[in-house]
């Protein structure tokens, strides 16, 4: 691949939102929108369209459900963010409407998402976001239903003063917690990030060092062999009556013999070394050969490579988001298994490349199924050594090639993960490596 492929695109990949806490933070909004609605209409008698009302809560309900389902409580792109901040200020913008529009005390809280959005968007979005905001303020300060205070033994002022200033006080508690949630959020992402840059580093200085030590193989080759054959020469023209010196001849001969037999070694080694190789391989090969190296470890784990495919066997470039990335999730399943780890690899002319790791292990536990991809997310986080850096590291640079991961677990159990790549991206992987 080119090294413009190979580079992490910081904008795209490591610009990212953990859509869980706009997820969050719509159901606390939409707790607080159901409780002031029911105080206001049946506590102190605030002649509003409650079943209007009420359809937008629970609506906005629905379009939260439908995040979930869509697997928008990972980290999601500030396109998406954009979209999910749009809809809770054209959400606000519809309840003020029902309720007074400017008059209604409550129209501070139309601040909370733009200060969310502040906080978590590039210049372009949040410009889109602050528009929308102040087109929707406009348009309710001239339209919307008129709001009628009720007479509950407090002057008008009074009430409107005292409901301001708790308006005022929840959008200011909301959205400064928030705010800090997010920005820790982003902090733990920069480090995560930064650690993955480190993996792709480490993984590229690997595969640099590969290629030069497979030229010094190479280049050393020759002089030793040169070495060899003099000092056999001096030694069968050395007379019988120096035994000394032909003793010092058989261990030259010896000890070069040794480094032709060092580098030879060394040199099958780098090639059964995925890092070491450049240019395409079978997925099957690189498969087999990331998996070797850990099963080191536990050679009673069978594993087993499946290919269905449809067509000529499918190649991939040797890049070290590649080989790292896969590599992550074949070392987890062998570590997990009890006694196996399939690899099923699927080519189908019109979806693309699937490789699919199982293992008949535990499977994933369900409090971080959800979670997965996300950096300080593991099961053993608890033991001081794990820091749920792994999978997220794996994911992002599986992703910088364009594939896309999911996770789940299988129904005989054992932990399943998907890595696709489509059509599309397949053939641009394999273009940029020509």
């Amino acid at each position: 691949m080119s090294p413009e492929k190979n580079a992490l695109h910081e904008n795209d990949t490591f610009f990212s939102i953990r859509g869980q806490s706009l997820i969050a933070a719509r159901w606390i909004g939409l707790l607080g929108q159901t409780i002031t609605i029911l105080i206001s209409y049946y506590a102190l008698g605030f002649e509003i369209p409650f079943i209007l009302c009420m359809f937008f809560v629970i609506f906005s309900g629905v379009v939260n459900n439908f995040a979930v389902s869509k697997g928008h409580n990972r980290s999601i792109s500030a396109t998406t963010a954009l979209a999910y901040l749009s809809f809770d200020v054209i959400h606000l913008t519809v309840l003020l409407y029902l309720t007074g529009g400017i008059g209604n005390p409550f129209y501070v809280l139309l601040l909370a998402p733009i200060m969310i959005g502040a906080s978590l968007l590039p210049k372009k979005q949040m410009a889109l976001l602050l528009t929308l905001g102040m087109t929707c303020t406009l348009y309710i300060s001239f339209f919307h239903l008129s709001l009628e205070w009720p007479d509950v033994g407090i002057e008008e002022s009074k009430l409107r003063m005292i409901a301001e200033s708790l308006g005022l006080a929840i959008t200011l508690v909301f959205a400064s917690f928030y705010s800090w949630q997010i920005s820790e959020e982003t902090r733990n992402m920069q480090k995560a990030s930064f650690a993955a840059r480190t993996a792709l580093l480490k993984q590229k200085q690997l595969q640099a060092l590969g290629a030069q030590a497979a030229a010094a193989v190479h280049e050393l080759g020759s002089p030793l062999a040169t070495i060899s054959i003099i000092t056999k020469e001096l030694y069968n023209d050395m007379p019988e009556c120096c035994p000394t010196a032909r003793d010092d001849f058989d261990t030259l001969i010896a000890q070069t013999e040794r480094c032709r037999q060092i580098l030879s070694n060394f040199g099958k080694t780098l090639k059964s070394d995925p890092t070491y190789m450049s240019g395409l391989l079978k997925v099957k090969t690189m498969l087999q050969n990331i998996a070797d190296g850990f099963l080191l470890e536990r050679p009673e784990i069978r594993f087993i490579i499946i290919e269905e495919i449809d067509g000529k066997a499918p190649n991939l470039p040797q890049s070290p988001e590649i080989t790292h990335g896969l590599g992550v999730f074949i070392q987890n399943a062998i570590q997990f298994a009890r006694t196996k780890v399939n690899v099923t690899v699927t080519t189908a002319a019109s979806s693309g490349l699937d490789i699919v790791v199982e293992d008949d292990g535990p499977g994933f536990s369900p409090i971080i199924l959800s979670k997965l991809g996300e950096p300080y997310t593991s099961s053993r986080l608890d033991n001081g050594k794990n820091m749920g850096l792994g999978v997220f590291i794996a994911q992002t640079l599986l992703e910088e090639t364009g594939a896309t991961i999911s996770y789940n677990n299988k129904k005989s159990g054992g932990a399943k993960v998907v890595v696709h790549w489509p059509k599309r991206k397949h053939e641009d992987l394999l273009i940029g490596e020509k």
